[in-house]
């Protein structure tokens, strides 16, 4: 039953699918805000999310600032009904588009991103140094990225969260980002790393 439950979290669908979202709209609420805060939203902003999961941290923004568009990408197409579900309204007025999929395949080239963040979506990455590279190519020069994890795992522990920033801070600084910063949150169960850093371009 575990295996199923963590197969869900990783790309949930169906009933136990919406029950994963449930618990970890819960869950990570503390984080997403952490996160929001940490990007420094300014009016006009045009963010990406990825993973977006149940879609709190998009309501979140919604509910904070009123002059930004959204667009995200997820793999589960039960979440992004459910977060399309949630923001309704902003879809409708044509400031939230969503997607569902995998960012490395993220076609879109239409504009740049001014931010983009992630939060407990990078240990599911396929290959993070690749997805960072698209990431980048999509960002606006100057723009902020920001990836939180709080370890989930078995093995979760203060350490697991010092690994997860340092392998973070090394494929941004790999993928072409600079002014990278790591901050710490003590945020139950387990200690939380948000990694930021702007999109050098040249």
């Amino acid at each position: 039953m575990i295996e199923i439950l963590a197969k869900q979290f990783r790309r949930p669908d169906g009933l136990l699918g919406r029950l994963a979202g449930k618990i970890m709209l819960f869950e990570n609420r503390r984080i997403n805000r952490w996160t929001i805060d940490l990007l420094n939203i300014k009016p006009g902003d045009y963010l990406l999310e990825i993973g977006f999961g149940p879609g709190y941290a998009i309501k979140e923004i919604f509910r904070r600032h009123h002059n930004v568009k959204i667009d995200g990408i997820d793999v589960s197409v039960s979440m992004t009904k459910e977060a399309e579900k949630r923001n309704s309204k902003n879809a409708e007025e044509g400031r939230l588009q969503l997607y569902s999929g995998d960012v490395s395949d993220f076609k879109q080239d239409l504009y740049r991103y001014d931010k983009v963040f992630s939060v407990n979506n990078y240990p599911l990455w396929k290959n993070p140094k690749k997805e960072l590279i698209r990431i980048h190519h999509l960002m606006k020069d100057g723009g902020t990225i920001a990836i939180t994890v709080q370890p989930r795992e078995e093995d979760a522990s203060r350490e697991k969260a010092l690994s997860h920033a340092i392998e973070i801070e090394q494929a941004l600084f790999h993928a072409g980002f600079r002014s990278i910063s790591v901050k710490f949150k003590k945020i139950r169960p387990q200690l939380t790393v948000c990694v930021t850093a702007h999109c050098k371009k040249n």
